[in-house]
């Protein structure tokens, strides 16, 4: 009997396994990835004040922006030459050279248009100088090292790699695709295609023309999808009128924004531009001089308030003037004299009669 109990409790403790679940573990999410680099929205403008003589060249990866629709005023005076209307690279980023009318420096020094120029995928840029008549234009040559420079961080979002047909170029219309190039000859001022279509690929060319250059593109080129041949003109006086695509000038730097690290000086450099709007209230509007009041008269009170002007949809024809409300005076009462109550004198009081006097007067 024992052994059978004994042989019953191994096999109950045999068929009774204890198991156990393993400890969860909790781990910490991964770290968020870092935030990209903040990207410039807004490209500044500047007056770039052109070299005396050639500047050396620079070699960007990025190819400039699409143009600006910057038409010249008329010449301020006899001899002005219109500079500027093209992107200029300066401290790692593409800004805006304005136009602008200039005198030339004296000794008959002729202006040279910017030079653009896709070599090995990269842009050959030159700025526009100041060049003597027996001077001409030598654009870098081929084997000549030129070191590349890189925009700054928060420039490289709003830039693209330069695509087109390698050689001289000019920037592309404006709201054309970023990176499109359009090949020109060398000289041609970048301002020709400012009034050209918006191009979405390359195609858009500029060659020379019976009075200037012909902007010719095929069909499918340009964002409307239709052949453009066009003639311009290279002369600024001449305007080649508005664009489909136009777009403000950017806004001037203001000293807030420049960088400290980056002030202009030398030749070439961006200058403050002379003309800035005039400073206004912090409200936005230029305060108004405020009119002197007209003393109320006839007012009941000088505490009551005038009532409020009418809409102007309501004004249609003054009213007319009404007299004001006479203001009643009050009477001052009378001051006439009134006679005083005459005064009766008292009258005299009767003596006492003798005794005796009654019983006389009874007998008489």
């Amino acid at each position: 009997m024992k052994r059978l109990l004994a042989v019953a409790a191994l096999l109950t403790l045999a068929g009774c396994a204890v198991t156990t679940q393993p400890a969860v573990a909790y781990r910490s999410p991964p770290p968020a990835p870092p935030p990209p680099p903040p990207v410039a929205e807004v490209t500044v403008s500047e007056d770039v004040d052109p070299s005396i003589g050639q500047p050396p060249a620079v070699e960007v990866e990025y190819a400039p922006p699409p143009m600006y629709y910057d038409p010249a005023p008329p010449p301020p005076f006899y001899g002005a030459v219109w500079t500027g209307g093209y992107w200029h690279w300066w401290n790692g980023e593409w800004v805006w050279a304005r136009g602008r009318w200039v005198s030339p420096p004296s000794g008959g020094y002729l202006y040279t248009q910017p030079y653009y120029e896709l070599r090995g995928g990269n842009v050959v840029y030159v700025a526009g100088f100041w060049r003597q008549p027996s001077v001409v234009f030598v654009p870098p040559p081929v084997g000549l090292y030129i070191q590349v420079e890189q925009p700054r961080p928060e420039y490289v979002g709003r830039y693209a790699r330069p695509v087109g047909q390698a050689g001289v170029f000019v920037p592309a219309p404006p709201g054309s695709q970023r990176g499109v190039i359009v090949p020109a000859p060398v000289g041609t001022p970048p301002s020709v295609t400012a009034s050209a279509p918006p191009v979405t690929r390359p195609g858009m060319v500029v060659r020379p023309g019976t009075s200037g250059v012909e902007v010719v593109a095929p069909a499918g080129v340009t964002r409307q999808g239709t052949p453009v041949q066009r003639q311009m003109s290279v002369d600024p006086r001449v305007s080649n009128g508005p664009p489909a695509v136009a777009a403000p000038p950017p806004p001037l730097r203001t000293p807030a924004a420049s960088p400290a690290h980056a002030q202009p000086s030398g030749p070439g450099a961006p200058q403050a531009h002379p003309d800035g709007a005039p400073p206004v209230a912090p409200g936005g509007a230029a305060p108004q001089p405020s009119s002197p009041q007209r003393p109320n008269v006839g007012a009941q009170s000088p505490t009551t308030s005038p009532p409020a002007p009418a809409r102007s949809s309501e004004l249609k024809e003054p009213p007319a003037a009404q007299p004001p409300p006479a203001q009643v005076q009050p009477q001052p009462k009378s001051q006439s004299k009134v006679p005083p109550p005459k005064k009766t004198p008292p009258k005299p009081a009767k003596k006492p009669s003798p005794p005796g006097a009654h019983e006389k007067e009874k007998k008489d």
